[in-house]
């Protein structure tokens, strides 16, 4: 059997959908706590757009069931437990700013910033709504 070697057909992530009880709340948090910028004003029963620092758009939308963007995974861990999976993973050029932040908000963060060598440093976080994701920082 060979195997072919085919172009990429996606390029890259454009933006993300991510489920909020209240948009108005999320927003105001990922404003404050992320920095990011909210791309245009709420509208009623609508979600959100938030700009990232590259310009990707993430969308808050309302999940009144209260639905989290998480995972359980074998695939994480050496052990083969259960891991409470993260769908994203952000790259940030201040992970100590960013968990300064986070943990001025009260946020669930990790206690410390691990640095994995080769792979950068690393934390992972959730935003009031329970949405769990990792933030990376290059070596």
């Amino acid at each position: 059997m060979s195997i072919t070697t085919k172009k990429a057909l996606l390029k890259k992530v454009e933006c993300a959908y991510i489920p909020v009880r209240d948009v108005a709340v999320s927003a105001a948090w990922y404003e404050e706590v992320l920095g990011l910028k909210r791309r245009s004003p709420l509208e009623p029963g609508r979600g959100a757009i938030l700009l990232l620092g590259d310009g990707q758009w993430l969308f808050l939308l309302p999940c009144s069931d209260g639905a989290a963007a998480v995972f359980e995974t074998t695939g994480w861990t050496d052990n083969g437990e259960a891991y409470e999976m993260f769908p994203l993973c952000f790259e940030t050029e201040d992970i100590e700013g960013l968990h300064a932040s986070l943990t001025g908000a009260g946020a669930w963060v990790e206690e410390s910033i691990r640095d994995e060598g080769s792979c950068g440093k690393q934390l992972t976080f959730k935003d009031p709504d329970g949405n769990k994701f990792q933030a990376w920082q290059q070596p």
